[in-house]
């Protein structure tokens, strides 16, 4: 037999707690017969930070995570979506939610009959307006209304995509406890040596630094401890994107006392050189700043961030070949992205599923890596545009707000941007992360009004429309009442979802 033929034995993980046990959970559960999982844990001390996840997120489904089991973390807490502040100027506000498909009517988008009656009275700008009644996730927000969503597809409950609210070690420790019991060893430890073949090779093991030497066949970094020992070409591969998102610090901070009022959703508030997440959890909050250092003074700085916040380097970025070899580079070692939208997380549990896809068996991994090259890509770019959309929507005046606009993104987000200005219609890719819908409430609510309606959207009775219309917002009217108070208590959250 050949060595390329030869099978796939042994699979280290390394990294962070938090990085390691979302990948270590995924492959233990799909891990074929005969393979042995090694996890080089580094226990050590992080940085607070919360996760915020929609439930609709395919990696709990994958895994058979319930919305039940979610709740019984001690900071979990669940609400509609988040709330973005001061975006387009002090005072403004937007409920950014995850939301099922509005129904068309005679197969026209609501939003195209609602910017044919904006343009019939020549106000193309009231489109924002005239839409907002049928985005009930939003409304449900903003008058601290919770349900779960309803697997009829006949009921508008049936567009809520509630989020899962917890402090990020309760989650690890809940993944940890998920991972059954297949074979794996546990080692708390750091990599210190990276041994390669001596033609440069593969890895051919790894020292660590409570002296014990981990060999394997296929070595996954979810931290970055192995890239910076091997360092060279595995670092050269990053793509920034530090121009559309132009911060470059990041501080978080725990805070004991539980959260202020009835609201439980994750609030985004643009504020001078940065922006402030704060999301309440059960008994806790937890905050994170990004900010543009250069644009505070210390004492600015000293006081957003507070003196108990850990501060730390924010290079956002990804790279396009993580697998390369016997290494594969995972979390933060293949991107990162921060804490808005929880996109550092959704990534990696993405990139978790795509590896159980293409989880190798023999030691020719040329196929695997390739394919889920591919796929790490479309998914970190895909995340990169949504993540940025609503940065190059701002209407602030002060940097560095003002100095992002769509000339400093990428070129596929502008794209999808000129492409929904032009006919109201959003450019939609294979594999997508986020749904059609939240691309259209987002450019709407941020004020991108196409230039043009739908040609069948022309053809209407907007007399007819007009009673059909009303008729859709009763309903939903309606599914408000009916929905329970969002108290913060998930004991009192009705449990019956899909």
């Amino acid at each position: 037999m050949s060595g390329l033929a030869q099978r796939v034995r042994r699979i280290a993980i390394c990294g962070k707690s938090h990085e390691l046990w979302p990948v270590a959970t995924q492959i233990a559960n799909d891990l074929p017969a005969g393979i042995e999982l090694v996890l080089v844990e580094d226990g050590g001390s992080v940085a607070p930070a919360a996760v915020a996840v929609r439930l609709d997120d395919p990696f709990f489904a994958y895994m058979g995570i319930s919305a039940e089991k979610l709740a019984t973390a001690d900071s979990a807490l669940f609400s509609l979506g988040a709330e973005l502040r001061d975006w387009q100027g002090e005072g403004s506000g937007f409920f950014l939610t995850g939301s099922g498909s509005l129904p068309a009517i005679d197969d026209v988008a609501i939003h195209q009959i609602m910017l044919r009656a904006a343009m019939s009275y020549d106000q193309p700008e009231r489109l924002s307006y005239l839409y907002q009644p049928f985005r009930l996730p939003a409304r449900a927000m903003e008058v601290g209304k919770f349900a779960f969503q309803s697997a009829d597809p006949r009921s508008p409950l049936s567009m809520l995509r509630p989020v899962i609210q917890m402090d990020r070690a309760h989650y690890t420790a809940l993944l940890k406890d998920n991972a059954g019991s297949g074979p794996m060893k546990i080692v708390d430890a750091r990599p210190k040596v990276v041994q390669t073949s001596p033609d440069g090779g593969p890895i051919d093991r790894i020292e660590l630094d409570n002296g014990e030497t981990v060999e394997a066949d296929l070595y996954i970094d979810a931290s970055g401890a192995i890239s910076r020992l091997i360092g060279g070409s595995f670092l050269s591969d990053w793509r920034s994107v530090s121009e559309g998102f132009s911060f470059d610090r990041i501080g978080s901070a725990r805070v004991t006392d539980p959260p202020a009022g009835p609201a439980s959703h994750t609030v985004v508030q643009a504020i001078k050189g940065g922006l402030m997440i704060t999301t309440p959890l059960r008994d806790r909050s937890i905050g994170q700043f990004i900010y543009a250092s250069d644009l505070l003074t210390g004492e600015e700085e000293k006081y957003l961030v507070g003196p108990e916040a850990e501060v730390a380097s924010f290079e956002p970025g990804y790279i396009d070949k993580p697998w390369l070899g016997n290494l594969l580079r995972m979390g933060s070692a293949s991107a990162r992205f921060g804490p808005f939208l929880s996109a550092d997380m959704t990534l990696l549990q993405r990139q978790a599923m795509i590896l159980a896809d293409h989880l190798p068996t023999r030691l020719d991994m040329t196929v695997e890596a390739r394919e889920y090259n591919r796929r790490h890509l479309i998914a970190a770019e895909q995340l990169r545009d949504f993540m940025l959309l609503p940065f190059a929507l701002n209407r602030r005046e002060d940097l560095p707000w003002s100095d992002i606009g769509e000339r400093k993104i990428p070129e596929s987000l502008v794209r999808r941007i000129d492409q929904f200005r032009s006919r109201g219609r959003v450019v939609v890719y294979d594999g997508e992360i986020f749904d059609e819908q939240s691309w259209i409430d987002i450019m709407i609510g941020f004020g991108v009004v196409p230039e043009r309606c739908d040609p069948l959207a022309q053809g209407l009775d907007m007399t007819i429309m007009a009673r059909r219309l009303k008729s859709l917002a009763g309903a939903f009217d309606r599914s408000l009442l009916e929905m329970g108070p969002c108290d913060g208590a998930v004991g009192n959250l009705d449990m019956n979802v899909p």
